[in-house]
């Protein structure tokens, strides 16, 4: 007991706390839950392909902002067709790329998103025009995926002098790679029972989220999957049809540096082309975020526990304290 009174004190301590017993306790069993709940360090490749989730987050609105770096790239693809791998193309050529993962290091994003859909496909608020881009898009010389894409003709509009993007991939194949990660993991119960315990992180994300499946595709779960092939088709029609040839790039997937670089007027990096298997990356991205959720929501349950279960150790252990 001496020993356990012992500890506990130390780590008060170290902590350069001046308390009382119960208060120590309270420290140690802090101490001992999170680690419970925390994983090891990242390792160096999930900092490298996962940046933005070992962030803190900016807490940036974006409503007081403007564009500090000229738009140089819409990349309007839909997702699974390499868009991560196009994404590190674009920033080793030197165009940092706004993707839809970038929205976790900076929570409050998802408010601007969300006043867009709802212009669009609500009937709230007044549409974006390209202020509103400038605002949101700022710090950044493209943009790529999901909720962009479904702002497609917008972009184009807004930014007539920027080039696009078409990323060509075999409908099957994508449509395969697509169920299998965005749409499952779009109406998963795991998925909305974590973002449900987690309404300051994740929550507000998954909504976003819906809300772009909601008004873009008109869609909920098996629904999208029927639509699927058709809303592919119909989305690379339109921007076909809606974008001059000169600013089009229909990119093959897999053809390297060489279409990008000739079309993007960018001279050939000596390394090769970034050739990330998006599979398992968004898994990997997809189980870090999960794991991110629920030890927020163990902090969270543990700031209200906290004090019941420091009052029932401490009366536990007093009759035993009171012995030394």
């Amino acid at each position: 007991m001496r020993t356990l009174q012992s500890n506990l004190f130390f780590k008060c301590r170290v902590l350069d706390l001046e308390a009382d017993y119960s208060t120590c306790l309270s420290v140690h069993l802090t101490t001992a839950l999170i680690q419970l709940i925390s994983h090891s360090l990242p390792s160096v490749g999930h900092t490298r392909l996962h940046p933005e989730l070992y962030l803190p987050d900016q807490n940036i609105d974006r409503r007081t902002c403007e564009r500090v770096v000229p738009m140089e790239v819409l990349n309007l693809s839909m997702s699974r067709t390499g868009t991560r791998s196009m994404q590190f193309a674009l920033d080793i050529l030197g165009i940092p790329c706004y993707y839809s993962m970038l929205i976790y290091s900076n929570i409050l994003d998802y408010k601007m998103w969300d006043e867009a859909l709802d212009a669009k496909f609500f009937g709230k608020k007044k549409p974006f025009a390209r202020a509103d881009w400038d605002q949101l898009l700022g710090n950044y010389s493209a943009v790529a995926d999901v909720p962009a894409i479904a702002f497609a003709e917008e972009l184009i509009k807004a930014y007539p002098e920027v080039k696009v993007i078409l990323v060509e991939r075999d409908i099957e194949s994508w449509y395969k790679s697509f169920n299998d990660a965005v749409i499952w993991d779009s109406h998963s119960w795991p998925m909305y029972l974590d973002a449900k315990l987690d309404p300051y992180f994740l929550c507000p994300i998954t909504e976003t989220h819906h809300r772009w499946i909601t008004g873009w595709w008109k869609a909920h779960s098996k629904k999208m999957q029927e639509k699927s092939r058709a809303k592919f088709r119909d989305h690379y029609t339109q921007i076909k049809q809606t974008t001059p040839k000169e600013r089009l790039l229909n990119y093959q997937l897999g053809s390297g540096w060489g279409p990008l670089c000739e079309f993007l007027g960018k001279p050939v990096p000596d390394i090769p082309f970034p050739r990330v298997n998006e599979a398992n990356v968004f898994k990997e991205k997809m189980a870090l975020v999960v794991r991110r959720a629920l030890k927020n929501a163990f902090r969270r349950a543990l700031v209200i526990l906290q004090p019941m279960l420091v009052f029932g150790f401490a009366w536990w252990f007093s009759p035993i304290v009171a012995l030394f």
